[in-house]
């Protein structure tokens, strides 16, 4: 099963303070987690770039239109908890940190500047599969 926002907050528990902070879960849920944004991460991070930056620019743009939150990429704790976030989400694909790199320029990212690459290797619990099906 995928990864939830309450399976995030009982893995980081230091992060506890975004428990019910809707921007925390929507950017977790509805943009993180996606199944199209898991193999965007995977790709990328296959590629040799950070996984986050499959879905850094929708994040920012998110968290840009809720500069009040708690969630805000402003705060160098909400952008180690997205991070975080990222690998929760990738774990149970068996993709484990790699090493830090920083966001290449041509991403125009505002608040983030590096992120963690993965490589596959861990345990597995969840696999992408791709096929190619006549219609």
């Amino acid at each position: 099963m995928k990864t939830k926002f309450s399976d995030f907050i009982e893995k980081a528990p230091n992060y506890k303070k975004f428990d019910g902070n809707a921007e925390a879960i929507y950017v977790f849920e509805k943009i993180l987690s996606r199944d199209d944004s898991i193999i965007s991460m995977i790709d990328t991070s296959e590629s040799g770039k950070p996984a986050l930056c499959a879905r850094l620019l929708e994040v920012e743009d998110y968290c840009r239109n809720h500069p009040k939150s708690e969630f805000n990429l402003t705060n160098n704790f909400a952008k180690q908890a997205l991070g975080t976030m990222v690998r929760v989400i990738l774990e149970p694909f068996g993709y484990i940190t790699e090493k830090q790199k920083d966001i290449p320029k041509s991403y125009k990212a505002q608040f983030v500047t590096s992120a963690m690459t993965y490589s596959s290797g861990g345990p597995a619990i969840m696999r992408v599969v791709r096929k190619i099906e006549e219609v």
